[in-house]
């Protein structure tokens, strides 16, 4: 798989000391794949010329070219500069050593255009309170900011405040450098009693054929039923195959996607069977045609205390952002020692309970028999004492309702037998 590149914060320019301000997009939560033109406006934060500016992108060339471009207020050129495959750097277009003269609060605009079969990905926000100008995509407007950032000079501080009489009526409330790490504005959402999830980003991770693969770990005993990956952009007229699977590479469940299963950034990928014991490391598996591209929000790690990306086979200190959804095993989870008596199991409803749960043993209990109701520390918070013999029907528990909704243990206790299953609490 071709690994174009993980887009962090900027990894090459930066304001050099004369620099007193700079204007900069610096929150990551989705992508924007560019084919044409991108415009991204910005008001400058200080009188004095500007001396760079920098876009984060991945870029395809594909004997193409990208033009990168900086206009003023009349839409007059002041900065213009060509990249290729030969100058490109991998991670950003930079225009640098510039001198345009501003004032503070003077408008500008960016101008990102892919020519002859070129195209790019650059990562953004969508979050309106971070917005530092318009943003629009082959003339439309988009509720969206790119990835960007420009220094503005100046030989004496004092030139901060100068207006020179011109726009003082310009609201100056700029984002203060933001530089929010999380997957903000994505809900990745999924059903399930408990979750394993994933949701800092620091970047996109734009992929171009071939597979890969995120490990995680199992948050409880049960099934896996859905997950969702932080996808941006998924190349469209392509079917993608996915599978969850363990690490010797049975694999649990599987299935294909399209780009018509993305909605708002999120991809959703359904899990119909497989059984994972908590804790255990599981892995979703992605296997992307020969061209299809696909964005994914990730995040560098130096451990991989959450999982580990592979790609190809190689593993990368990456993290893609992901949730995933996970029903826990309730009446099946039985753990029990029998040793040649008569078993004992136990199941019960509803789950998840309220103010009440019936409970049906199945098997014959001993004289003096507990049934109890555990919290997450293994501490009795109710006990019901049953009679020597087979049990007729359920057994109820009332009086719940006080407890905090959660993941409990219902125990069997009968002479030297132990069974216990997890229930929840809505």
């Amino acid at each position: 798989m071709a690994l174009l590149g993980l887009l962090t914060q900027t990894a090459v320019a930066a304001a050099p000391q004369s620099d007193v301000c700079k204007v900069e997009q610096d929150n990551i939560n989705t992508a924007l794949y560019v084919e044409g033109m991108l415009t991204q406006s910005f008001r400058t934060c200080s009188k004095g010329t500007i001396s760079y500016i920098e876009v984060v992108a991945a870029v395809e060339f594909d004997g193409g070219t990208v033009d990168v471009a900086i206009m003023d207020d009349t839409f007059t050129p002041k900065a213009l500069q060509t990249f290729t495959a030969a100058n490109y750097n991998g991670t950003t277009l930079i225009l640098d050593n510039l001198a345009i003269p501003t004032l503070n609060q003077d408008e500008f605009t960016l101008v990102v255009r892919t020519m002859n079969g070129a195209s790019c990905v650059i990562p953004g926000t969508d979050e309106a309170s971070l917005f530092v100008g318009e943003l629009r995509l082959h003339g439309d407007a988009v509720a969206k900011n790119v990835k960007f950032s420009t220094g503005i000079r100046s030989a004496d501080p004092a030139l901060l405040g100068a207006q020179d009489g011109r726009k003082a009526d310009y609201n100056n409330d700029l984002p203060n450098n933001a530089v929010a790490r999380t997957a903000s504005g994505l809900e990745l959402a999924v059903p399930g009693q408990c979750v394993t999830a994933q949701l800092e980003s620091n970047g996109v991770l734009t992929v171009n054929g071939g597979t890969f693969l995120q490990t995680f770990r199992a948050c409880e005993r049960g099934e896996f039923i859905e997950a969702k990956l932080a996808t941006p952009f998924v190349e469209p007229g392509f079917t993608f195959d996915y599978a969850l699977m363990f690490m010797n590479g049975d694999i649990l469940a599987s299935g294909t996607f399209t780009h018509e299963n993305v909605t708002d950034g999120e991809l959703k990928l359904a899990f119909d069977k497989g059984s994972v014991r908590k804790d255990q490391t599981v892995a979703i598996k992605v296997t992307c045609p020969e061209g299809a591209r696909m964005a994914l929000l990730a995040v560098g790690v130096a451990d991989a205390s959450f999982g580990r990306l592979y790609i190809d086979g190689q593993s990368l200190p990456f993290n893609l952002a992901m949730a995933a959804g996970l029903k826990t095993a309730i009446a099946d989870d039985i753990l029990s020692t029998q040793d040649g008596r008569i078993g004992l199991d136990i199941s019960a409803y509803p789950i998840p309970f309220g103010d009440a749960l019936n409970v049906q043993v199945r098997g014959t209990v001993q004289e003096g028999a507990l049934l109890q109701v555990l919290d997450h520390q293994g501490m009795p918070v109710k006990a019901v004492s049953l009679s020597a013999g087979p049990v007729d029907g359920p057994i109820r528990m009332d009086d719940l309702g006080t407890l905090r909704p959660g993941i409990y243990s219902l125990r069997l206790l009968s002479g030297r037998q132990t069974v216990s299953i997890r229930i929840l609490k809505g």
